[in-house]
């Protein structure tokens, strides 16, 4: 990888983030990150840290601070709230919408080049992608409203700011991510966590499609030297189900298999996992927001990202079966 460039990677504590900027410390480059907590970045990178610029990503000018300097910069925005229907949408907003005109505004005024990451969630209901995502539009009045619009509207205006203001971007659409690496505890960690402890009831009908976020860093160089100005860049696997995943956890733990309930079912458990969450201070295993992604189309085209980028998703069990142990080294969960 070319190590003249200076890297900057916002949310470099997140589940996205860290892996790409401990792949970009393993090739060799100057790397910044930019976080949201001092105590959260020391403790993801203990072992080996990036400079650090700290700051709200919603305050029009917090990340001058990463370009001082001057010199030549990559920006990979991976910062987002993610949500899937609990938690403050003010805060999805602000992070995932703002932060990213932010995060352009400063692109452009320092020249630098930007891969935006983005999600699948913000691909428009009903539309079936072309191999070569031709027909990717962000359209915010087709997805669903919540965090699935606020990167619809994000990825919205880093192409608006493509056309109109020069930007030299490019989008990168990640399915579910799986594999070591979750500082954030995402939702899928906490299901197997709960699913080895005993505490998870049942399964229920319906997937999607998780890939291994190693094998994103793995392309990483090639990502950087060969994204496209302008162009979309999709990475996934295969539409995978629950009832999948957790029967790989089952192997390699020995935990009993679970029932697998129609998806009805779980929306009549909506209402009480909110007041239990309310009570608990605790956020829901799912939400309604969960529920319809565990339903929707998931069988999204890899084949640009493939061709251009040499990427190559492993099987999912090995991710799985790697995310675990990753979620036991952290000491989340005992084996």
């Amino acid at each position: 990888m070319d190590t003249n460039p200076t890297y900057i990677v916002t949310g470099c504590t997140g589940y996205v983030g860290n892996v790409l900027t401990k792949k970009l410390l393993d090739e060799g480059c100057r790397v910044i990150g930019f976080a949201r907590s001092r105590a959260k970045a020391e403790r993801v990178f203990a072992d080996r840290a990036p400079a650090f610029v700290f700051g709200n990503i919603s305050s029009a000018d917090a990340l001058e601070g990463c370009f001082a300097g001057g010199g030549e910069f990559v920006v990979l925005h991976t910062v987002a709230k993610v949500s899937i229907g609990e938690g403050s949408q003010k805060e999805v907003y602000d992070v995932t919408v703002r932060g990213t005109q932010n995060v352009v505004d400063a692109c452009v005024r320092h020249n630098a080049k930007l891969l935006h990451v983005s999600s699948t969630e913000a691909v428009p209901h009903g539309v079936k992608l072309k191999e070569d995502l031709s027909n990717y539009v962000p359209d915010p009045r087709r997805v669903r409203r919540g965090y699935a619009r606020a990167k619809s509207e994000a990825d919205a205006l880093v192409l608006r700011a493509v056309k109109e203001r020069g930007l030299d971007a490019s989008l990168l659409l990640l399915a579910g991510v799986l594999g070591p690496g979750d500082t954030s505890r995402s939702h899928m960690s906490q299901m197997m966590i709960e699913y080895i402890e005993g505490r998870l009831p049942a399964s229920v009908h319906g997937g999607y499609n998780d890939f291994d976020i190693r094998d994103v860093a793995d392309v990483l160089p090639a990502v950087v030297a060969k994204a496209k100005k302008g162009e979309s860049y999709l990475f996934a696997h295969e539409p995978d189900t629950i009832d999948e995943i957790l029967a790989i956890v089952s192997r390699m733990t020995g935990q009993k298999k679970l029932p697998s309930l129609p998806l009805w079912t779980a929306y009549l458990g909506v209402p009480f996992l909110h007041v239990a969450a309310r009570l608990t201070g605790k956020r829901p295993l799912y939400t309604a927001a969960a529920l319809h992604s565990l339903r929707a189309d998931a069988d999204f085209p890899i084949g640009k990202a493939q061709k251009e980028f040499g990427y190559s998703p492993r099987p999912l069990e090995e991710t799985v079966r790697d995310h675990v142990l990753y979620l036991a080294e952290q000491g989340l969960v005992r084996l």
